[in-house]
């Protein structure tokens, strides 16, 4: 066979096994796309179930979330109690500490049964003594925030067992129960006239409504103070007028507030507080009325407090939604007093973040709160009221708490102290309304106490239309400006500082001339009540609780 053709078949063999490869190697890749594009449209279908499957599981979390919160909330209302629990880390604070001052408590800790085990103790019985007696001649302060703030944790562990369905009467539950009942009667045995329990007291309030405290020589001052509520402001919030007992409000004057405003009752307290341990007189029985008053949310308001702004704007403060509790800041007089602090570190063991920052630690002020104006949510911080009440029961204001603060005035914001309840304030102090000159310098604003809102404009006055109710019983008023500082003449009520002097708008002047001409019909009342000659009007609208506290909705405010 000649070799050319032996090549010849060799090239022919090689050309067809490079085909075959060729063929082999198509047909490797149509296979091999195929199955990249099957791949392709498997992962994607998984991708798809992936996404459903977190569907599926974020529905599941909304919905067991939405559950918790439904069930955390249905707790909620069943507690009788549910003070704000606020920690110096809220990421709400930064922004309230703006316009407010707002008292951190320093923690506390829980009720357990083991510590009802050890009172019951022989270890414990020295503890129990001092929890159930009180001394004999004259009360102990720091013993006293020991017994509140056991009542306190005491108060929380039951009712959140009852909120809980547990039948708190009962083992393992009722020696604790027996704790508390018997720590409530040696705290506050005022309150039993009336309810079993604390417990009691909270399930039948409710709403929101004002209260003020009146005796005969309040009456007048109450007469237009409600007047220029319900006509100059159109404020239509329900009231509740308190009293000492049967001598402390003559009748006509109760049958005066009665039928010359809607939505108005009067109360004798001692038929609501016994009496017999208070002893009430004067100031003491404000935190007293709170308790007593029907309503949940309770707007506290002296009888000669006038209003810039209609009251139901109280329960929308910051300060107090975020506490439950809001007070206000007196004037700054009288520095370099150190009796408020020493008393304070002689009985509070523990103190919240506002403590040290005030007037009276700094010894800047000999006052602090002004309580012309008080808003409390009770649900919220009874607890603390109840302290403030304690302070001002007969033993304790005569033999210890009046010897140190001038009146009811501080032992709000202390009384919340001793439980470690939290408050606010807003944090601007009492400043002056009136006019320039008034009785004083004639570049010096001089008047009456102002306090301001978070706006930095008037919002509530105390001291009446007059001048000087004391010095001038017919002189009312200038209203033109009003002023701020840390600088009074205290004899003149003037602001000596004239750098926070502004005037009042044309809004604010039209409102206090309402009330000066409101005043006018209080004069003929008055005269003709004093000749015998008043006569009550048919009652417009007869008070029902269940009417107007159902919805405590703010009023919105009148266009002009």
């Amino acid at each position: 066979m000649p070799q050319s053709w032996d090549l010849s078949r060799h090239i022919q063999l090689a050309v067809l096994l490079l085909i075959l490869i060729v063929m082999v190697a198509f047909t490797m890749r149509a296979d091999f796309w195929d199955q990249w594009s099957s791949a392709k449209t498997v992962s994607k279908d998984f991708a798809e179930m992936e996404q459903n499957l977190a569907k599926q599981a974020e529905a599941i979390r909304i919905y067991e979330e939405n559950q918790r919160v439904a069930k955390l909330k249905e707790f909620e209302q069943r507690r009788a109690v549910l003070e704000p629990v606020i920690l110096a880390n809220d990421s709400d604070l930064k922004a309230l500490f703006e316009t407010h001052d707002i008292a951190v408590p320093y923690p506390s800790r829980n009720w357990q049964l083991i510590n009802t085990d050890y009172l019951l103790s022989l270890a414990g019985q020295s503890d129990w003594a001092n929890l159930l007696t009180t001394p004999e001649d004259k009360p102990d302060f720091k013993l006293m925030t020991l017994q509140e703030r056991t009542y306190k944790a005491l108060f929380q562990f039951l009712d959140n067992l009852q909120a809980q369905g547990a039948n708190i009467y009962e083992d393992p539950y009722r020696e604790t129960w027996e704790l508390f009942r018997q720590l409530e009667r040696v705290l506050y045995p005022w309150l039993h006239l009336k309810y079993n329990s604390l417990f009691d007291v909270q399930a039948e309030q409710k709403g929101a409504g004002m209260i003020f405290c009146v005796g005969n020589d309040q009456f007048f001052h109450a007469a237009s103070t409600i007047r220029a509520i319900r006509e100059t402001l159109k404020s239509a919030i329900p009231i509740e007028v308190f009293y000492i007992n049967e001598n402390d409000l003559d009748e006509v004057k109760r049958e005066y507030l009665e039928t010359e405003f809607t939505d108005l009752r009067t109360v004798d307290l001692s038929k609501e507080i016994d009496d017999t341990w208070t002893q009430f007189g004067g100031w003491a029985m404000k935190p007293f009325a709170i308790v007593a008053s029907s309503f949940s949310q309770v707007i506290l308001s002296d009888a000669d407090v006038f209003f810039f702004k209609k009251p139901e704007t109280f329960l929308e403060d910051a300060g107090y939604k975020k506490t439950g509790a809001l007070f206000f800041y007196d004037r700054t007089l009288f520095a370099d007093w150190d009796g408020g602090r020493n008393w304070m570190l002689s009985f509070l063991p523990t103190m919240s973040s506002l403590v040290r920052k005030t007037r009276w630690f700094r010894l800047r002020s000999s006052h602090e709160q002004e309580s012309g104006v008080v808003v409390i949510d009770k649900r919220k911080s009874i607890l603390g009221l109840m302290s403030t009440c304690k302070m001002n029961d007969k033993r304790e204001r005569d033999g210890v708490t009046y010897d140190h603060v001038h009146g009811d005035k501080e032992t709000f914001w202390v009384g919340y102290e001793m439980v470690q309840s939290p408050y606010s304030f807003i944090n601007s102090f009492g400043g002056v309304i009136g006019g320039l000159g008034d009785g004083g310098e004639p570049t010096r604003v001089c008047g009456n106490q102002l306090h301001l809102g978070v706006d930095g404009r008037p919002w509530w006055w105390n001291g009446g239309l007059l001048r000087d109710k004391n010095r001038w019983p017919d002189r009312y008023m200038q209203f033109t400006h009003f002023a701020v500082g840390e600088d009074w003449d205290f004899e003149t009520s003037c602001i000596i500082e004239e750098d926070g002097v502004k005037a009042l708008t044309k809004q604010e002047i039209a409102l206090t001339d309402g009330f000066l001409t409101i005043d006018e019909q209080r004069k003929k009342d008055q005269l003709a009540m004093s000749q015998g000659l008043w006569k009550p009007k048919p009652i417009a609208s007869a008070y029902d609780v269940g009417d107007f506290v159902k919805n405590p909705t703010i009023v919105e405010e009148e266009e002009e």
